[in-house]
């Protein structure tokens, strides 16, 4: 499902022009677009990523995002959407704990919004709980699991500071990791009104309807200096600021996927001899 306005081309030239060294694309339960926007990507790194549900009981599904660190591994994230799409295909795509243990470890796991440790810290659950429910999953990616700070306002998305309080007392008492990330849904911040017109035309509504669907948020392509104004008027003191860039840059450090392409990736066959005997009379 594809949830951005622009194209891979228009989101690398963006990045360029605003001096970055690497961009993510994230697809939804598929992976159509990630590998036209490698092969667009030139001088920006390109960090290809997959949002995916996750399931423990085939009834209800949470959210996980995941990022390849190789070529290696891209090769098990495309795994891991193919399972989705084939194997589990019940209502949605989905995985299950057994499907990334078996195929998750060497990827970048991401907690995202409206995910299972969100939910549990907004219905109070026990502090315990949750820690050990992180700790699953740091486990299962060997210990490149991140909690995710969205680039919210608060006074927009009030349960975000909820849940990003609870991260920090996290990160300070229980040494886990964290991550800020900037979701973007198309390029400019004068590019809402043409998303708003598309959301019209996907809900069959009318645009001046103020009923209709309408984006709470301004989903462009933000600078480090845009993320950290929103840090600012969330309270977000200056040096955690600046902890949570330094590991986004971390993370981006650590991907390198190269794909070969242009390649025949047939797999090799060895006919058996009786059907080259008879290729041979027929023919």
């Amino acid at each position: 499902m594809q949830q951005w306005l622009a194209n891979p081309k228009e989101i690398i030239e963006k990045a360029k022009q605003l001096w970055q060294d690497a961009i993510a694309i994230t697809d939804y339960n598929s992976g159509y677009w990630l590998l036209e926007f490698y092969e667009k990507s030139e001088d920006i790194k390109p960090i290809l990523w997959a949002h995916l549900l996750l399931s423990y009981d085939w009834e209800k599904f949470l959210t996980i995002v995941l990022l390849a660190k190789n070529y290696k591994w891209y090769k098990n994230l495309i795994k891991l959407i193919s399972i989705a799409n084939t194997k589990n295909y019940k209502k949605y795509p989905y995985l299950t704990i057994s499907d990334l243990k078996e195929f998750g470890n060497n990827l970048i796991a991401l907690s995202w919004t409206n995910w299972e440790i969100e939910n549990n810290i907004i219905s109070w659950e026990s502090d315990n709980l949750i820690i050990d429910k992180i700790s699953e999953y740091e486990e299962i990616f060997e210990w490149e699991f991140y909690l995710e700070f969205v680039t919210l306002k608060y006074s927009d998305f009030p349960q975000r500071k909820k849940i990003e309080k609870k991260f920090y007392d996290f990160i300070k008492n229980n040494n886990k990791k964290w991550v800020v990330t900037s979701f973007y849904k198309y390029i400019d911040k004068n590019d809402k009104s043409t998303y708003d017109v598309l959301l019209c035309i996907k809900n069959n509504r009318k645009f001046y309807d103020s009923n209709r669907p309408k984006l709470k948020w301004d989903y462009y392509i933000m600078t480090d200096e845009n993320v950290k104004e929103i840090l600012e008027i969330n309270w977000i003191e200056k040096d955690f600021q600046n902890y949570l860039i330094n590991k986004t840059h971390e993370i981006s450090n650590k991907i390198n996927v190269e794909i070969p392409l242009h390649q025949l990736l047939f797999p090799k066959y060895t006919v058996p001899e009786k059907y080259v005997e008879l290729y041979k009379r027929l023919k």
